[in-house]
């Protein structure tokens, strides 16, 4: 389940410390615990673990990937899905690849901490994704249906169950190495572990699409939770009722009369993410996902690129940027913009929302693209505007920025960004990424 080969700068004692964390598989969640039985069995479903000799061992990732049967190389379910579902609905071999960075001067229970998370938040909802697609006959639009309901997903951080289960697991770690050799790296690694399902739990609440007005209370109930484990073992409750469900998405009601292809682009004019508006074809129309994909991305985002030159946008970076703007995917974004001009864009009704409604636009020279960042000075676009007021928006190549403007330089910058003299009203503006 490790692999340390090719990678000898990984200290002995993170090496130890994660073999640990393996040999206790058995104390793992019930759901981690069922699927790494599935793919010691299952021939064309894997789970790797490689850790590098790089990092301070707080860093780690997680890849889920499908590859022709035999091929060296894979592609991440989500590219497959967005730029080639053919490779998902066949044959194909699957794995999760789990990478934790731990070179030199890492700290073993950093290390050990990065691992279990990668298992429980990560990997434990990918192998049980991979598990139901090799359970589904090949050919079958269900796989399809299958990943797009992963993809829509919040973000696994936001998932109270798999946050609990990763705390549970390091506290029956910590209560099976009582009074053995493992007993201080055992508890080290739940109170790490705590630490890190709280912080990463509510960071990514307060940030998340999601959020409700439940939000405040999942925080709180996980800590809640992490406390009562932490004095009382791993079967304990938290002092409080556990908060409801999140609600589900609200959807605007489509418009009467519409066909498949009219409630795409309505929903691209809404500026309507690229999942949501497949999912709800699918659910309106029970259109196979295949082939809602297929009307989306073939016929809906070229007959849309085609009207990015009316409005003056011109380079691949602001074709892409516009494209993104109505809710079209990066890798799809670019695929339509690599194949413009191959063949005559559709005729299909799609109205753009171009430009950003209360938002001026301002884009990049070519050369300052490769070497620009709020460090290093004002975009020249930016230098030769007027009208930019303290604590206005604007939109930057696809970003959108907050302008912080003084009349002098200050003594101090911003911790993420400089301010720099503003060529056209003499003043100094930082801007400061939303």
């Amino acid at each position: 389940m490790l692999k340390f080969s090719g990678q000898p700068a990984v200290p002995n004692n993170v090496q130890t410390s994660l073999q640990s964390l393996v040999d206790n598989a058995g104390l793992l969640s019930p759901q981690l615990r069922d699927v790494l039985s599935f793919v010691r069995t299952h021939e064309s479903v894997h789970l790797f673990v490689q850790v590098l000799d790089s990092g301070t061992g707080a860093h780690g990732n997680t890849g889920t990937y499908v590859s022709l049967p035999k091929a060296p190389t894979g592609t991440l379910v989500e590219e497959a899905f967005l730029g080639g579902p053919a490779l998902l609905l066949g044959r194909h071999e699957a794995f999760v690849k789990v990478t934790v960075e731990a070179g030199p001067g890492s700290s073993p229970v950093e290390a050990a901490t990065t691992l279990l998370h990668e298992l429980e938040l990560h990997a434990a909802p990918a192998v049980l994704l991979l598990r139901r697609l090799a359970l589904t006959p090949e050919g079958d639009d269900a796989r399809l249906g299958l990943v797009l309901h992963r993809m829509r997903r919040p973000d696994e951080h936001t998932d109270l169950d798999r946050q609990e289960q990763y705390v549970r697991s390091a506290a029956r770690i910590r209560a099976a190495a009582q009074d053995s050799t493992t007993a201080d790296w055992a508890a080290a690694l739940l109170k790490r572990a705590g630490q890190d399902a709280t912080e990463q739990f509510a960071a990514y609440e307060a940030k998340s699409p999601d959020k409700d007005e439940a939000s405040p209370a999942r925080v709180q109930w996980l800590i809640a939770l992490i406390a009562g484990v932490g004095r009382a073992g791993p079967d304990a409750v938290a002092d409080r009722p556990r908060p409801g469900p999140r609600k589900a998405r609200p959807r605007a009601a489509a418009a009467p009369g519409l066909d498949p292809a009219g409630l795409l682009a309505r929903r691209m004019t809404e500026r309507v993410g690229m999942l949501d508006a497949v999912d709800e074809a699918r659910a309106v129309y029970g259109l196979p996902v295949g082939k809602a994909l297929d009307l989306y991305c073939r016929q809906l985002v070229p007959a849309l690129l085609a009207q990015a030159p009316g409005h003056g946008l011109d380079d691949v970076v602001q074709q892409v940027v516009f494209l993104k703007y109505h809710g079209v995917p990066d890798l799809v974004a670019l695929d339509a913009v690599d194949a413009a001009g191959t063949a005559s864009p559709p005729v299909v009704a799609v109205a753009s929302s171009w430009p950003p409604v209360g938002l001026p636009v301002f884009w990049l020279s070519t050369g300052e693209r490769g070497s620009w960042t709020q460090l290093t000075g004002l975009p020249e676009a930016l230098q030769r505007a007027r009208g930019i007021a303290h604590g206005s928006l604007l939109y930057l190549d696809g970003q959108v920025y907050k302008a912080a403007v003084r009349d002098s330089e200050p003594d101090q910058d911003l911790r993420t960004t400089r301010f720099f003299p503003h060529t056209a009203t003499g003043t100094f503006v930082a801007l400061v990424k939303q």
